[in-house]
Formats: C-alpha cells, structure tokens, sequence
C-alpha cells in the first residue's frame, strides 16, 4: 500500500548508463515509490512521460508531466518535445526526475479514469502537506480526516492517537504550538469517524472537492519585477497570469482570453494582450528564467484554450463504482482551535 501522507524520501544521485546509446533513468511517482526506464540517449522527455503512463495504466496523460531539479534547488518542468538526458545535463542538480500534475482543471469531476482521480488526488495531498495550498486550520483538520479514510478506510486504532502521530497529517511548518497541534490532531481522530463507510475513492474524491476551492490551487508561480522594478509574484493559474505585489497593491489578473500571445527578450517576459497595443513586460531574474517562464505560461495558455469548452461545459461525473452522491456529502463542522487560520499571502 502507498505511503499515505508523502513521507519524504532523501533524493540520491544515481545516473546509471548502460552503453553510450543507453539510459537508465530513474523517476520518483507521486506515491513516493521510484521506477526504472531503460531508453535512448536520444528519447525525449514525451516517450519517458509515455513509459511512465504505460507502467501506471493511466490513459489521460494531457493533465501530467515531468520536472527536475535545476541547480539552483528550482522544480523545474521538462521539454517533453526535447532528449531528455541533454536538458538534465545541462540543467539538473541531479538526474532523477518527478511525475506530477502539470495541467490542473476547474472540477475534478471531470476526470474520467480512476487511476486519473488517484494520481490527482496523491499530487493535491502533496500541494497541501508541501505548502503551496492556503489551507486554514479547520480545512486541514477534514482533509487530513479524508486522507486518512482514503488511505486506510474504517480502522478502529484511530480512536487513539497513537497511530495518527506517525504521519504527517499538516502542513509542513505552521503548526509551531505542540498544545495547537495535539487539539488538532484529536480533531482528525473524531472527523475521521465521520468518515466511515466510504470508500477509497470517495474520500479521495471529497478531498479533490474541498482542495480545488482552496487558494494556490493549480497555481506555478515565480519572482520578478514590473516595469517600475517594483518586487512582485508572477504566475499563472486556472484563469489566467496573475501579478501579487509585496508592498500591499491589488493583485492583477490577465486573463487567457485576453492574452494574444507571449514573448521573452533577455530576462524580460512579455504578454501581449487583446485590448491594448503595447505589451505589458515584467523582468525575471535571469534569461533562462524568462524563457522557461514564457514556455510554461504559453503551454497553460495553449492548454486553457484548447481545453476552454470541455473544462466549462462537461458535466461532473461520480467515480467510477460509486454508490453515493458526493456532492450532496458534507464535512461535519466542530468549533474552532484556538489557533484558527495559517499566515498566508493572500490577495
């Protein structure tokens, strides 16, 4: 059975070369466990994205790709179209490669195949134990209540909170009160039961629900400056680039269908956009951050566009073998901690 909570496993090097026209690549799946492809020098990043699909039987491949490590400790995501032995040689801190979800979706209802749900739901548990998801105290509670049922479905030892206190069930960090974090780890013990009867998929399925509400979900972002040098978060997200200044200004939002297309020059990165006739340029730390930046928000751009009427008009569907309406299930509500929300960033 899969690690529940994302234990962290420390990243070796390992880079083993069989023949000069041989690979033996190694990648780490969203369930923690590493895998083995033997390829070609010369395979670009799409075919290992293939093998990787074919070991884990996964159909709807468009929402997952591949990303390394650059040596700046940056996640960085592979050229699929590009050999992917000469971009982790240039690029990579170190050769391992991750699978994970690059493309997110409005409602996860919209996923077809169950290993889909599965392999969505790993990467969202891992956005949220990992930080990038705002998550307020009460949420982390029902989630980690969900994880909890997903992963091990009805087990009476949760009455105790023994075995809860092996795992990782926050988020990494923002708990500092030991006294705030056994109130909360006895709330996770009384919402799981709750929880009871249902199945793996289910509880997965109610987790992805209450996650994609939840701010930071489906979004990549990076640090720049406007054009006044002013320090600010660019990146993109389900609706479009957004802009977070530091200093307390209202955030921007571009959205896709105002966007034309997108450039890079040196480390600027431009959007030139429907209603306007100049482009609005924001400067990066450096030429190759510019160009990846460009790449990655040109493909979400591409994705949304090509996507846009199946993402807004298909109807949400329950798991496959689900005998309940998950959308008519709801998250018991209990009072608050004394500690009831994260610091957070938001807009």
């Amino acid at each position: 059975m899969p690690l529940p909570f994302g234990f962290k496993l420390k990243r070796t090097r390992r880079y083993t070369v069989s023949s000069k026209s041989c690979l033996v690549t190694r990648i780490q799946l969203l369930n923690g466990e590493f895998v083995e492809f033997t390829l070609s020098v010369e395979s670009t990043g799409q075919e290992c994205l293939e093998a990787v699909a074919q070991r884990l039987e996964l159909r709807e491949i468009t929402y997952f790709s591949l990303w390394y490590f650059n040596k700046q400790n940056q996640q960085r995501w592979i050229d699929l179209e590009k050999a992917l032995k000469k971009q982790l040689d240039k690029y990579g801190l170190e050769p391992t490669v991750y699978f994970g979800v690059l493309f997110y979706i409005p409602s996860v209802t919209q996923l077809q195949q169950e290993i889909t749900r599965y392999q969505y739901y790993l990467q969202l548990k891992k956005d949220v134990l990992e930080g990038r998801i705002t998550c307020a105290l009460d949420q982390a509670i029902r989630l980690a209540s969900l994880a909890v049922q997903a992963d091990f479905g009805d087990f009476n030892r949760y009455d105790s909170q023994d075995f809860l206190q092996k795992f990782a069930l926050f988020p990494i960090d923002w708990i500092q009160d030991e006294r705030v974090l056994e109130e909360a780890t006895q709330k996770v013990a009384i919402v799981y039961q709750s929880f009871r009867g249902l199945s793996a998929p289910e509880a997965e399925m109610l987790y992805m629900q209450e996650v994609e509400k939840m701010e930071g979900y489906g979004q990549e972002s990076y640090q720049a400056k406007d054009n006044t040098g002013i320090d600010i978060t660019l990146g993109s997200c389900l609706d479009g680039i957004f802009v977070k200044y530091k200093n307390g200004r209202s955030p921007l939002l571009y959205r896709w269908h105002e966007i034309n297309n997108m450039s890079h020059n040196r480390s600027f990165f431009g959007l030139e956009l429907s209603n306007r006739e100049e482009s609005v340029q924001f400067q990066t730390e450096d030429m190759e951050t510019s160009k990846y930046v460009c790449r990655m928000c040109l493909a979400r751009l591409k994705f949304y566009k090509i996507n846009k009427s199946n993402l807004e008009e298909c109807a949400p569907l329950p798991p496959e073998g689900s005998q309940k309406s998950l959308l008519t299930l709801s998250f018991p509500r209990f009072p608050m901690l004394s500690r009831t929300s994260l610091p957070s960033d938001k807009w």
